[in-house]
């Protein structure tokens, strides 16, 4: 992060013409306009450290104007400071839920980006503080426009140090020997440009956050469609099965029907078969009844005609006392004899 200075710009130009133009170099954390002086805080040092090489800029119609960097009080140079400086350029801030802020989740997630330096987790926090071993990894991070871990959001931005607020404020202090107005101007001005970069990090923090509850909310919307879709198909395929059970229950119904109707037919041949078989009984025992009669008939015509046979055998010897034997009487046969015989 690195504050500019804007000077000579024309009374007619705002705060949104002069952030407008330049968020042409990077991205603005923040955009401060007073009388004709304008402080702008860009996101990445490389960005400002462009803007200032391209300087001076011509943002409105009364010509161009400087961009310088924005002096800060008692800026030390000693190498233990600087490198720390150099740490926190490659240094950036991870939030997230515990299990996202896991060591081994965290290197395995940002090492796509550059080769990781530092894995500090901080679970009571709910964030996580990485070091990238060069600026290229730290950049490429930063730029990706949405981070996803363990199927979850995962907010990144630049690393802030307390330390340097402490230390600046310390600083102050011990100088508070100078000139009073001087440094309380400057305190003031630091203090506001702190408060700046906090709400502009609370704001991004919280469209982060909207970004994320937008993204869940389209996630369900789309589950909860996927859900109804597949019940409607569920429902027309259960509409189709019952329909064929239907149909199936109908045509077993019209079979059993039809089988009712053939065994009905069965059941009155059977019925008719008996009835003609008991009359057919009928009529045979009649015939055997007639038979009996008839044959008791021919039995009894038969032994009437014996005895007149043995009557009229015995007349005849009396009346002609011929001898038997000479005597050849050929008499037919009668059908008595007939029937005897049968």
């Amino acid at each position: 992060m690195s504050t500019v200075i804007l000077t000579g710009l024309d009374s007619r130009t705002n705060s949104d013409i002069a952030e407008n133009y330049c968020q042409k170099y990077g991205r603005i954390l923040n955009c401060y306009l007073k009388s004709n002086q304008c402080t702008v805080t860009f996101a990445d040092k490389h960005d400002a450290e462009e803007f200032i090489r391209s300087s001076p800029h011509r943002i409105d119609s009364s010509g161009y104007v400087d961009a310088t960097w924005k002096k800060t009080l008692n800026r030390t140079s000693s190498s233990h400071q600087q490198q720390r400086s150099d740490n926190n350029n490659c240094r950036l801030t991870a939030h997230g839920t515990r299990e996202q802020l896991e060591e081994k989740n965290l290197i395995e997630y940002f090492s796509r980006f550059g080769h990781i330096r530092m894995c500090l987790p901080n679970a009571t926090q709910t964030a996580a503080t990485i070091t990238f071993d060069d600026r290229l990894g730290y950049e490429r991070a930063l730029k990706e426009s949405r981070h996803f871990l363990n199927g979850r959001s995962l907010i990144v931005e630049p690393y802030k140090s307390t330390d340097e607020f402490e230390s600046n404020k310390r600083m102050k202090l011990s100088d508070s020997n100078q000139s009073t107005s001087s440094n309380v101007i400057s305190k003031l001005e630091y203090e506001k440009d702190q408060l700046i970069n906090e709400q502009s990090r609370i704001e991004n923090q919280y469209q982060e956050r909207i970004k994320f509850y937008e993204y869940e909310n389209f996630q369900l919307n789309e589950y909860l469609k996927k859900q109804q879709n597949d019940f409607t198909h569920q429902v027309v395929q259960y509409q189709y099965l019952l329909k064929q059970s239907l149909d199936e229950i109908l045509s077993k119904d019209q079979q059993i029907e039809q089988l009712k109707k053939e065994n009905k037919d069965i059941d009155d041949l059977l019925r008719q078969s008996v009835h003609d078989n008991e009359q057919q009984q009928i009529q045979l025992k009649k015939r055997e009844d007639v038979h009996s009669q008839t044959k008791q008939k021919y039995e009894e015509v038969y032994k009437a005609y014996i005895k007149l046979k043995d009557n009229c055998g015995a007349q005849q010897i009396i009346d002609t006392p011929i001898t038997s034997s000479t005597i050849n009487v050929h008499r037919p046969k009668s059908s008595i004899d007939n029937v005897r015989k049968k």
